[in-house]
Formats: C-alpha cells, structure tokens, sequence
C-alpha cells in the first residue's frame, strides 16, 4: 500500500521540479540571473519508481543544461564589467 504513495508523492515532487525549471528558464531567457542550484530531494520519499526515472533523468538534464547556461552568462557579466572597468581606467589615466 505505501508503494502508490510514495509514487503519488514523487509525482508531486517531480510536477514542482518542472515548474520551477520552467521558471528559471523563462527568466534566464529574459536576462535575469537565477541562482540555480544542485537540487536534491527530499528524503522521505523512498526510492524513486521506475516509471518515473525516465522523466526525473529528462528533468535533471535539464537542470543541469540551466546551471551551465547560468555559469556562461554569470562569465559572459563578468567580462563585461571587466572591459567597463578596463575603460573607465584608461579614461581617468587620460583625462588627468
């Protein structure tokens, strides 16, 4: 009898796992930098049923995809205001 809970409950934690990948995705889209982290479940569950490892191996894919795009912009930020920074010295070493 615990075995359809456990899966109903592991649904649930998949089903907000997917949403808020999603919304990650959305603001990593629109620019915003979103602190995407190594996501662990909880440990109350059980293991995880076999119907659902293929759609919790999609979704750890993908979070793992949004971590490494989250890594390139946060790199792509910083070269930026590395090359700000680099300008607004060599105009303050000239305009002196």
């Amino acid at each position: 009898m615990s075995a359809p809970v456990t899966g109903s409950a592991w649904l649930q934690v998949l089903e907000q796992l997917e949403a808020d990948i999603a919304e990650y995705d959305i603001a990593l889209a629109g620019g915003e930098l979103v602190p995407v982290q190594t996501w662990v479940p909880p440990r109350d569950l059980g293991p995880l049923p076999d119907e659902l490892q293929p759609r919790a191996q999609r979704l750890a894919v993908h979070l793992a995809g949004l971590q490494s795009r989250t890594r390139d912009r946060l790199g792509e930020l910083s070269a930026q205001l590395n090359d700000v920074d680099r300008r607004r010295r060599a105009g303050t070493a000239y305009a002196g």
